[in-house]
């Protein structure tokens, strides 16, 4: 049962560290005494660099739990401590974030289209997406064709896919919740996002997308 939830806690900490500007976690967790195996989170220990609020790194931190282990985290049990990284300073430096441009959204019968527009810079870049017009698959086109976006601004050998996409309630506010893979020749990353849904749920969605993977995209561009 130990090996259980050494390997669950390591699978917590693996995602966590995917946060933008988190380098590193380290949760401390008890096991019940309980015949299905069922544990306690105690403390989670995250270091981050200066680049974001550590409220918003713990607001991650308690998504990712509900999203993806269906735990609700106490803020009190999250313990941030903030360091200057040479490496974020550099990324500030070449900062490449896309910011949104437009969101075309259309129904036609039974299907739905998204074209999203993303800029950086003067330059446009734009994807369509097309599928049917059920609530969860609509969460999925709007970020499927965000993805297509991203992909034309790095023109590289980077292939995304959205594993999962989830709409939850958190602290009175509804969050938009992404999960995306990141595929190359020598790697293979997953990276978590997440906006607040404020007013247009569509804008929410590609935020939450842009969210997991901005930050990113300075290293591989």
């Amino acid at each position: 049962m130990e090996h259980v939830l050494k390997h669950q806690i390591e699978e917590m900490e693996r995602t966590l560290n995917c946060i933008p500007s988190v380098l590193y976690t380290k949760i401390e967790a008890i096991e019940l005494q309980d015949a299905d195996g069922s544990f306690d989170i105690e403390e989670i220990n995250v270091v981050s660099t200066t680049e974001r609020n550590p409220k918003q790194i713990s607001r991650d931190v308690q998504a990712i739990f509900n999203a993806k282990f269906k735990l609700d985290i106490d803020h009190k049990k999250i313990s941030i401590a903030q360091i200057f990284y040479q490496e974020s300073n550099s990324i500030k430096h070449r900062d490449r974030r896309l910011n949104i441009q437009g969101i075309d959204y259309s129904i036609t019968g039974n299907q739905i289209r998204t074209e999203v527009k993303l800029k950086w810079d003067d330059h446009l870049f734009t994807a369509t997406d097309i599928g049917p017009n059920t609530p969860t698959n609509t969460y999925r086109v709007i970020a499927n064709a965000t993805l297509g976006a991203i992909h034309q601004f790095i023109d590289q050998d980077h292939f995304f896919a959205v594993e999962d996409i989830q709409k939850i309630n958190i602290g009175k506010k509804e969050v938009i919740v992404v999960c995306i893979s990141v595929v190359a020749s020598e790697y293979e990353e997953v990276h978590i996002g997440n906006a607040i849904v404020k007013g247009d749920l569509r804008e929410s969605i590609v935020r939450a997308t842009l969210d997991a993977l901005n930050r990113r995209l300075a290293k591989i561009c």
